[in-house]
C-alpha cells in the first residue's frame, strides 16, 4: 500500500504466457481459512477460463496487516483503489481489472467503481446493498434489528483472529494490536442512531452517476437484499444486467434454496465481453432474469423452490403493473368501505417466525427461513382477499399505504403479505417495517403526537412470487416483529383508519411476453481444496417459554465443526451462539446475547479467541455489555470489557 503496510493475497494463473485480464475479490474474510474454500470453488475458476484471479485480504484481516476499524472506511476504498493499481501493473496483466464479490465484496466493488480508477472495466456485484444504513449492517427497514446486531458481534468475533504465523514474521505483534485496538462496531452504529453524515459516507446510493463502467447485480429472493438488483437497473446510466434467483445470500451456483444456475460460465461471458471484447451474446438477453416463485407451503429451510424464470427487457417493467386493494374489517376488497377504525396492538413476541435476517447456510443446512405464519398471524391484524378465482403474479414491491394514530411517541409498524392455503398455512411473500419516527426522515426523526392522525407508507421487500387460485393473499399488520426490529420502549395501539388504506401490489401481466432468456447450462463449481473433517457440524434452534416467568426465548446454537486444510496444515473450528429474549407484555425486557468461539492451530501452536456481546435496554438508554478473550497455547493472553450505554434516539 502507499503507506507501506501489506495486504495478503493469494493470485491463480492460467499456464498462459503472456498479460492477462485480471478478476479481483477484496473481502475481509481470510483468504488462507475461512473462505480458502469457497474462493476455490468461485473466483479460482476463471483462471481456468484465461483470467488472472486474486483475492486480497483487506486491512485488518486475515494475513494482512492493521486493525479492521469499521466497514466501507475511507481507508478500505483507498486500499482497493491502490490494489487495482497494483494488479494493473504486473507483468501477468494486460491492465484491464474487473472485481467480483458477494456481499461485503459486491458493495466494495460499486464503491470503487464510484472511485473510477482507470483500469477498472466492469463489476460484478452479488448479495450487495447500495444503503448503508437502511439495508446494511445498520438499521435495516429503519429499525435497529436484533440479528444485524448480531452482524456486529460476529464481526467482534472475526476481527479478534490473528494471521497465520507461516505468512507473517510479526503476526503475534498485529494480533495483539487487533485485540487492543478493534473496536465493537455497536460502539459505532449506536453512536449514530440517525442516517448521518457517518452512514451518508461511501453509500453508493448517494451517486448513481458516479459509476461509469458496467455492471452485472445478482441477488435472491431469500437473501437480505432483494432491493438492490432492481434498484441499480433503474438507476445506472450504464450497460447493465440482473439476475435473482430464489436463493438466499450465497453466489448462485451455490444457492439455496435452488434451483442454482451455472453462473461461473454465465458470469464468463460478461467479463469476456467487457474484458476480452468478445461477442457473447450477453447482452441480447434479458436485461433483468428473475425467477417467479411457485406456491409453497410454510418451511424454515427447502432445498429448492418450484417456479420459472421470466426476462424484462427493462426494468422498471410497462409489463407490471400495481393492483390496488382497499383495507376494511371485510379483509383486502377491491372498492372503498365505509370508513371503519380498526386498533391493533400486537404481543412482543410476534416475529419468532421471521427467520434469519440473512439466511445463509455458511456451515450447511439450518431453519432460517420464515416459518408458518400463522402464530405470527394471530398477534396482528389481518387483511384476506376473498378465494381467489385466478393466480396474482407478483413481481416487484408492493407497498401499503395507511392512516394512523398511536397512543404512544415511539411506535413501528411491520406489514406481511403471506399465501394463505386452503388448510390454513400461511407463506410469508414479503415483508417491510417502518420505525414511524422516520416517517418523514432518516435523519430527522419525529416523535408520534399521540392520538394525531399522519398517512405513512410501508415499503415492502422486491419479490416474485405466484399466489395461486384456490388460496387467499393475506396483507397482516403488527406493532411488533421481534427479533427482527427492536421493541419501541413503551407497547403501543395503532389506530388504522381505512377508509384511507390500501395497498399496491404489483402484478406481472397474464400476456407478458419474455425477454430472450439465458440458458444456463448444467450448474458448476470450481475445484474445491483438499480439507479433512476433524468435527462434524452440529446445529440446533429452539423457541421455549418459561412457564413461570413468561419469558419467550429464541435460542440458535451452531457447532460449525472443525477442519484441517490440507495443503497449509491450518485447523480451524467455531462455535456461536445466539439467543433472544422478550416477555410478551414488556418491550423493555428485549435482550439479545450473541457469543462466539474461534480455534486455530498447526503442529505445537494454538490460538483461542472467544467474544460475548449482550444488549439490553430500559426505556431511555440501549446497553451494550461486551468481553473479549484470547488464549495462546492455553495461557490467557488477553481480556477486555465493555460497559457503555447509548440514549435512545426515536427507537
Amino acid at each position: 500500500m502507499p503507506d507501506g503496510a501489506r495486504l495478503g493475497g493469494r493470485l491463480w494463473l492460467p499456464e498462459i504466457d503472456e498479460p492477462l485480464p485480471a478478476i479481483l475479490e477484496y473481502i475481509p474474510y481470510r483468504k488462507d481459512d475461512y473462505s480458502a474454500l469457497r474462493d476455490s470453488t468461485t473466483i479460482a475458476h476463471f483462471a481456468t477460463q484465461g483470467y488472472a484471479c486474486i483475492r486480497v485480504d483487506m486491512r485488518g484481516s486475515g494475513s494482512s496487516d492493521g486493525v479492521l476499524v469499521d466497514e466501507y472506511s475511507d481507508q478500505e476504498v483507498d486500499d482497493g483503489v491502490a490494489v487495482i493499481e497494483w494488479i494493473s501493473q504486473q507483468n501477468w496483466c494486460n491492465g484491464k481489472v474487473a472485481t467480483l464479490g458477494i456481499s461485503w465484496g459486491g458493495i466494495t466493488g460499486l464503491q470503487l467503481a464510484q472511485r473510477q480508477p482507470e483500469a477498472l472495466k466492469t463489476v460484478i456485484a452479488l448479495g450487495a446493498s447500495e444503503f448503508r444504513y437502511y439495508d446494511d449492517a445498520g438499521y435495516y427497514m429503519g429499525c435497529m434489528v436484533g440479528q444485524t446486531i448480531g452482524w456486529a458481534a460476529i464481526m467482534f468475533g472475526y476481527n479478534t483472529r490473528p494471521p497465520d504465523p507461516y505468512l507473517s514474521d510479526n503476526w503475534r505483534e498485529i494480533w495483539l494490536q487487533r485485540l487492543n485496538e478493534a473496536p465493537h462496531y455497536l460502539e459505532l452504529w449506536l453512536e449514530h442512531q440517525r442516517e448521518d453524515s457517518y452512514w451518508l459516507n461511501n453509500t453508493v446510493g448517494n451517486d448513481y452517476d458516479a459509476i461509469k463502467i458496467p455492471v452485472y447485480a445478482v441477488s435472491g429472493h431469500a437473501d437480505c437484499w432483494p432491493n438492490t438488483v432492481p434498484r441499480l437497473l433503474e438507476n445506472l446510466k450504464v450497460p447493465k444486467r440482473g439476475l435473482q434467483g430464489a436463493w438466499c445470500h450465497r453466489y448462485p451456483h451455490l444457492g439455496i434454496p435452488g434451483p442454482t444456475v451455472d453462473f461461473l460460465s454465465d458470469a464468463t461471458r460478461w467479463f469476456d465481453h467487457w474484458l476480452k471484447d468478445k461477442d457473447t451474446g450477453i447482452l441480447d438477453e434479458a436485461a433483468y432474469q428473475v425467477y417467479i416463485q411457485a406456491s409453497v407451503k410454510p418451511h424454515s429451510f427447502y432445498e429448492t423452490r418450484p417456479g420459472r424464470w421470466v426476462g424484462e427487457a427493462n426494468w422498471p417493467s410497462s409489463q407490471v403493473n400495481n393492483q390496488k386493494f382497499f383495507l376494511s374489517k371485510l379483509g383486502l376488497v377491491l372498492e372503498k368501505t365505509a370508513d371503519q377504525k380498526i386498533e391493533i396492538s400486537s404481543p412482543q413476541t410476534v416475529g419468532f417466525a421471521c427467520g434469519e435476517y440473512m439466511p445463509w447456510f455458511s456451515f450447511g443446512p439450518g431453519d432460517e427461513l420464515p416459518d408458518d405464519q400463522q402464530l405470527e398471524d394471530e398477534g396482528s391484524i389481518v387483511f384476506d382477499t376473498p378465494t381467489l378465482n385466478s393466480k396474482l403474479e407478483i413481481l416487484g414491491n408492493a407497498v401499503v399505504d395507511i392512516r394512523v394514530s398511536c397512543d404512544r411517541p415511539q411506535a413501528l409498524v411491520a406489514a406481511r403479505i403471506c399465501d394463505v392455503w386452503p388448510g390454513g398455512s400461511s407463506t410469508l411473500i414479503s415483508r417491510g417495517i417502518l420505525n414511524l419516527s422516520q416517517r418523514e426522515s432518516k435523519l430527522n426523526p419525529s416523535s408520534l403526537i399521540p392520538g394525531k392522525q399522519y398517512e405513512v407508507s410501508v415499503k415492502l421487500n422486491h419479490v416474485g412470487y405466484v399466489v395461486p387460485a384456490g388460496h387467499r393473499l393475506r396483507l397482516s399488520l403488527s406493532t411488533s416483529y421481534w427479533p427482527m426490529a427492536w421493541p419501541s420502549p413503551e407497547k403501543t395501539r395503532l389506530t388504522i383508519d381505512s377508509n384511507a388504506c390500501c395497498l399496491y401490489l404489483p402484478l406481472r401481466s397474464v400476456d407478458a411476453i419474455d425477454a430472450k432468456l439465458t440458458e444456463f447450462g448444467s450448474t458448476k463449481t470450481g475445484e474445491p481444496i483438499s480439507i479433512t473433517q476433524l468435527r462434524e457440524v452440529e446445529q440446533k434452534r429452539s423457541l421455549n417459554k418459561d412457564d413461570k416467568t413468561g419469558l419467550s426465548k429464541l435460542e440458535i446454537y451452531a457447532d460449525n465443526g472443525k477442519i484441517r486444510f490440507d495443503q497449509s496444515g491450518m485447523e480451524m473450528a467455531s462455535v456461536n451462539l445466539q439467543r433472544y429474549s422478550i416477555l410478551e407484555d414488556d418491550p423493555l425486557s428485549a435482550t439479545a446475547e450473541y457469543e462466539w468461539d474461534w480455534e486455530y492451530s498447526r503442529k505445537n501452536w494454538n490460538i483461542k479467541t472467544k467474544t460475548l456481546t449482550k444488549v439490553s435496554c430500559d426505556r431511555d438508554y440501549f446497553y451494550l455489555d461486551a468481553e473479549s478473550l484470547a488464549w495462546e497455547s492455553g495461557e490467557l493472553v488477553f481480556s477486555k470489557e465493555w460497559h457503555k450505554r447509548y440514549k435512545r434516539d426515536h427507537f
